[in-house]
């Protein structure tokens, strides 16, 4: 009997399904199968869950390089697939630990789907979401009801997303927002290194600071540096304005833009915009450049500046009671102001004593007049044109009608302004002068001077000449219109040029005409042609010129105020003092109104008063050279 029930007892085994393998080591189409390391207690239903094994307490399985723990499992070897419950744990080395509540993995598939309370880490990252998908053939994990990465720098958000952790690339989509302790970005498709830190953007996207923000549609972001390459017309904005280009370099923590193609660069605080194909600027020391078809329009003053080279520097040195400001243009320079336009090689403007300076063939043009010389300098007050100055070469014209110019030569020129017409002219060194006498009653001219002396002194109201001081010895003769030849009406060298004049801020730009002489319109280069440009070694070779300059300035106004210390109060030394300063630098001061000439200019007429009583009755009349007097004029009220 008992060799009978044994019998038996062994034929049901027998017809049972075989156990769990334990530490088994079999092949299922060329796939390691999932292997149990333990169990506290297995339970097996054949009639319930045919094929299924159930596994309760400390549960550990095995599959390749994955070890599995739980509380709970349904384990399927035939299909190799199973369910955890619970505490789930999963790693893969030291490289990987995956935590969740659920698991179902395919082992055939390689695939495994986690759910509730999801945390995938690696060495670099953290990934939090509830619901998230890893293939283990792609060795990928997505997500796709939002999720957030978190790493030692950033943590970054978003409804989808797919996370590599052997390569740490991340992939974002759907409301993204990555939260750097500098910065947030907002987008809708982001890539990202978690080991780099290093984000790849492209779509809409905005990245806010305290000092400002980007606007952006493409480009890459160091998130550790604070450092963005942003391409597609992408917007700069800072506590000075905008910066914006076809592409830019923008560095935040070194609050410096580098631009290329189309830069527009807006100032908001000095009141300027300034534009070209390439632009540098820093935000810290406030210094611009742009270059290639370099435009600046200042708008801090009544009357705007319009100014066109090829290149301009915008630099300031910041310092109290007032920062200092200079401009630089380069080359094909062109200004346009209501009142008065310029041409020349080159330009600078310097805050600190509102002259600026223009050189290489420059011209001025203030309504009718034409001022040419080597050199010509403009000084301001209140924004108003106040006087210019030029130096060797130096010469005028001023158009009176048709054909008819009143002209000037020197080694230097000076001419007075107010309410924007010339008041009063000065030249110096071997002065040649032509002028037209005007029958006022008629309005006729008629009559042509042609005068030589070595200093000329012009006074002019309501654009009409009024008189005329020559100083030292003089020669010359006025002709009666009519036998006026070319060569006395004209002063060889002096050129009427208003073609060269600009005549808006449009044409601040010579165009390029075609083989029929249509204007050919202009075309943006491409962004590589513009490499060669650095504006940060502009800025160094700026600020090094700048320093010298200040230095040059602050040496000489503290050399004058020594010497003014010195002085025994003794009003003709005062006087003695001021005649030795140049012309060119005397300002006027607060009280002197905005026509008078400032001194020493005031010295010499004081000087002539009694010249001008010897002259109060003198009339112009047709002379030769031989009796024309040391100084000749028109008796008018003093202006």
């Amino acid at each position: 009997m008992v060799l009978i029930g044994l019998f038996i007892l062994f034929s049901s085994f027998a017809l049972m399904p075989p156990p769990p393998t334990l530490g088994g080591n079999t092949q299922a189409k060329g796939t390691r199968r999932i292997i149990l390391d333990h169990a506290d207690r297995l339970e097996y239903n054949a009639e319930l869950t045919p094929g299924v094994q159930r596994l309760v307490g400390n549960v550990q399985l095995r599959h390749l390089n994955w070890v599995m723990t739980c509380d709970s499992a349904f384990l399927d070897q035939e299909t190799d697939q199973f369910e955890a419950f619970g505490n789930v744990e999963i790693h893969e080395g030291d490289s990987i630990t995956i935590l969740s509540k659920y698991l179902n993995y395919d082992g055939m598939a390689r695939f495994a789907r986690l759910r509730n309370t999801v945390e995938l880490r690696n060495s670099t990252a953290t990934l939090y979401t509830d619901s998230l998908d890893y293939d283990r053939v792609a060795g990928k994990g997505y997500y796709f009801d939002t999720g957030t990465i978190v790493d030692s720098l950033n943590t970054l958000t978003s409804i989808y997303g797919e996370y590599t952790p052997s390569t740490d690339q991340a992939i974002f989509r759907d409301a993204v927002e990555l939260v750097n302790p500098d910065f947030t970005l907002n987008t809708d498709y982001l890539v990202y290194n978690t080991r780099t830190k290093i984000a790849v953007y492209d779509g809409p996207t905005y990245i806010v600071s305290d000092s400002g923000h980007i606007e952006s549609t493409r480009g890459v972001y160091d998130t550790e540096q604070d450092l963005g390459i942003l391409l597609d017309r992408s917007i700069v904005y800072n506590t000075h304005g905008t910066v914006e280009g076809d592409s830019l370099l923008y560095d935040n923590r070194l609050k410096f833009a580098e631009a290329f193609g189309n830069m527009v660069l807006i100032d908001t605080v000095n009141q300027a915009i300034l534009r070209g194909e390439y632009g540098y600027y820093d935000e810290n020391k406030e210094y611009a450049f742009s270059t290639q078809h370099a435009w600046l329009t200042d708008y801090s003053k009544p009357d705007t500046l319009y100014l066109g080279a090829d290149t301009l520097e915008l630099i300031t040195r910041k310092q109290e009671p007032k920062d200092i400001r200079i401009t630089r243009a380069y080359h094909n320079t062109r200004v346009y102001r209501n009142d008065a336009q310029a041409v020349a090689d080159s330009l600078h403007y310097f805050s600190m004593d509102s002259t600026m300076a223009l050189y290489g063939a420059p011209i001025l043009w203030r309504d009718s007049m034409q001022l040419e010389g080597d050199t010509i300098r403009l000084h301001f007050a209140d924004d108003t044109l106040h006087h210019a100055t030029a130096w060797l070469n130096a010469k005028a014209m001023r158009l009176l009608e048709d054909d008819k110019f009143e002209q000037i030569k020197g080694d230097s020129l000076i001419a007075f302004f107010a309410d924007s017409s010339i008041r009063e002219m000065q030249a110096h060194g071997e002065v040649e002068m032509v002028y037209y006498a005007l029958q006022e009653s008629i309005k006729h001219y008629y009559a042509v001077g042609r005068i030589k002396s070595p200093h000329v002194y012009t006074y002019l109201a309501a654009d009409t000449l009024q008189k005329t001081i020559w100083q030292g010895p003089a020669s010359g003769g006025i002709h009666p219109i009519e036998s006026v030849s070319p060569d006395i009406s004209r002063i060889s060298g002096l050129v009427w040029q208003p073609e060269k004049r600009p005549q808006s801020p449009d044409d601040l730009f010579t165009q390029e005409l075609d083989s029929l002489g249509t204007p050919i319109p202009y075309t943006h280069p491409q962004a590589s042609t513009l490499r060669g440009f650095s504006g940060a070694q502009a800025a160094l070779a700026a600020y090094q010129l700048l320093d010298k300059e200040v230095e040059k300035l602050e040496t000489q106004q503290a050399a004058l105020e020594q010497k003014e210390s010195q002085n025994d109060g003794n009003d003709k030394d005062k006087a003695e003092q001021e005649e030795k300063l140049s012309l060119y630098i005397r300002r006027p001061d607060e009280s002197t109104p905005s026509w008078l000439a400032p001194q020493p200019l005031d010295i010499f007429n004081n000087a002539m008063k009694q010249l001008w009583d010897s002259f109060s009755s003198s009339t112009i009349n047709e002379q030769d050279a031989s009796n024309t007097g040391q100084s000749i004029g028109i008796k008018s009220e003093k202006p």
